[in-house]
């Protein structure tokens, strides 16, 4: 569902900065143990589906209906107003999400989130050629670099996400994959619910990456 840029850090205020938090909050019941889910919106015009899959590397008639069988690790994409929604439902891979990336770049903004059975949760964002990045649990290998600085042009949103993280000082209180989630709908103006998932969509088959 899009919102129409109603959402956006510059307008939201506390009550509705709530309800979109319990939006999410109501929906991680219905996403399973694994996502990726990405939102592509560009500057200007329209990304359609098939332009999405050609700047993903593959050709257009890779792509296959809903109904056609597929595997679960493969990806839908939605069409949504003049942007392009892709969501995964299998472990999250650092092969696919290389692929997704590509949707990326100069004249795109550019939302990727998502989480696995294991607890983790990352997000990253690409407006043109600006970057930002989140992990959660916090990343081990950056002991000296707060993961706030890291957000790039999320960086207006550190108190939202800050409030998903235990601390020193308290307990989460709100869930991380909720609070990443919100921030998308609040960037992008385009709302994940179950009317979005379950609505028209095109299958683009993922390749299986090959382990030694």
């Amino acid at each position: 569902m899009i919102l129409g840029g109603l959402l956006n850090r510059r307008k939201v205020n506390q009550t509705m900065l709530d309800e979109v938090v319990a939006h999410y909050t109501e929906l991680l019941d219905h996403l399973g143990e694994d996502m990726a889910y990405t939102v592509t919106i560009p500057d200007s015009g329209i990304l359609a589906i098939d332009e999405a899959v050609r700047r993903m590397g593959f050709g257009t008639v890779e792509l296959r209906g809903p109904s056609e069988p597929h595997s679960g690790a493969d990806l839908s994409l939605y069409q949504v107003g003049a942007g392009i929604v892709t969501l995964n439902w299998s472990f999250p891979l650092p092969e696919h999400k290389q692929v997704t990336d590509r949707l990326g770049g100069e004249g795109f903004r550019h939302w990727y989130v998502a989480f696995d059975i294991n607890g983790g949760t990352t997000m990253y964002v690409r407006y043109g050629n600006t970057e930002g990045n989140l992990e959660h649990p916090e990343p081990l290998d950056l002991p000296f670099t707060p993961w706030t600085d890291l957000l790039g042009p999320l960086a207006g949103y550190a108190d939202l996400l800050t409030s998903a993280y235990d601390s020193e000082e308290g307990e989460a209180t709100v869930d991380i994959v909720a609070a990443c989630l919100t921030v998308v709908e609040l960037e992008s103006g385009i709302r994940l619910d179950e009317e979005l998932m379950h609505g028209p969509h095109s299958v683009l088959p993922m390749p299986t990456p090959e382990f030694d």
